[in-house]
């Protein structure tokens, strides 16, 4: 009978180690994952105390960005090259796989080792894609630069690339916005309008019509046409570092930010 107790005390506690390693386990990688964007949005409301809300940015009168700015704005790309190349990583991992799928040759043992390399690898995602968004903010902090500045230049720096974003879509989708951001961004345009002197009638009439445009086509991004030649001209000199600096794989979380919803985080 003591012995029979025994044994059952060990499996009793045995189960009980079971449980709270099942319930800590989940938990602990949860706030790993958390950690990083929780730390971005608290270096984000650093950033809207000091330069207004995303939507709140007003362009300069003639909407050109000065030379001082988008260096600024590259140095910001720079910060983030390190997580580019992370990224890209990934995405070349899930084409591996999915190439597999053209090469009936391919044993089948191979083919697991590499389903099980990839799977290893989006393990990582969470983490990494919070690590963005924090160096992001903190980059932007650092050189002295609102979000709603740096989406703005963003989007007269990629305006092709975020319309034709090409294969590297595999794991963030393949719109280089959402409807929050696009809303964020007309907001801006009609921010600088209501910021134009009166005299300038021609920058007012560019203006306005290009809002229209946006109000007309939900999916449309600022100056998708064209830019106007003041911004085409302001990028010019900085066009090779720009194109350099562009990330596709990280493109669609670019302009996006971070909310706390009760104990989680949505990227919106």
């Amino acid at each position: 009978m003591s012995a029979s107790w025994g044994c059952f005390k060990t499996a009793a506690v045995g189960c009980v180690v079971l449980t709270v390693l099942a319930i800590a386990i989940p938990i602990a990688v949860a706030l790993l994952i958390m950690r990083p964007f929780n730390r971005a949005i608290d270096t984000r409301a650093g950033l809207e105390a000091s330069f207004g809300a995303q939507e709140a940015y007003v362009p300069p009168p003639s909407g050109a960005p000065g030379a001082d700015r988008i260096e600024v704005f590259l140095e910001v790309r720079q910060a983030l090259a390190a997580t580019c190349e992370e990224f890209a990583e990934k995405e070349q991992q899930v084409a591996r796989l999915e190439a597999f799928d053209d090469r009936p040759e391919v044993s089948r043992i191979e083919v697991l080792r590499q389903a099980a390399s990839t799977t290893r690898s989006m393990l990582g995602m969470g983490p990494l894609i919070g690590r963005f968004f924090e160096l992001r903010n903190q980059a932007l902090a650092e050189g002295g630069m609102g979000l709603g500045e740096y989406s703005y230049i963003y989007v007269l720096a990629y305006n092709a690339e975020m319309l034709d974003p090409g294969e590297s879509t595999r794991l963030l989708g393949e719109h280089a916005t959402n409807s929050r951001v696009r809303r964020a961004l007309r907001a801006m345009l009609a921010n600088q309008l209501a910021a134009i002197d009166d005299g300038a009638a021609e920058a007012q009439a560019e203006l306005a019509a290009e809002l229209a445009r946006l109000d007309a086509d939900a999916e449309r991004i600022p100056w998708q046409d064209g830019l106007p030649a003041a911004l085409d001209e302001a990028l010019l000199p900085h066009r090779e570092a720009l194109r350099k600096a562009f990330c596709p794989a990280t493109a669609p979380l670019e302009l996006m930010i971070n909310v706390k919803r009760g104990p989680a985080v949505e990227t919106l």
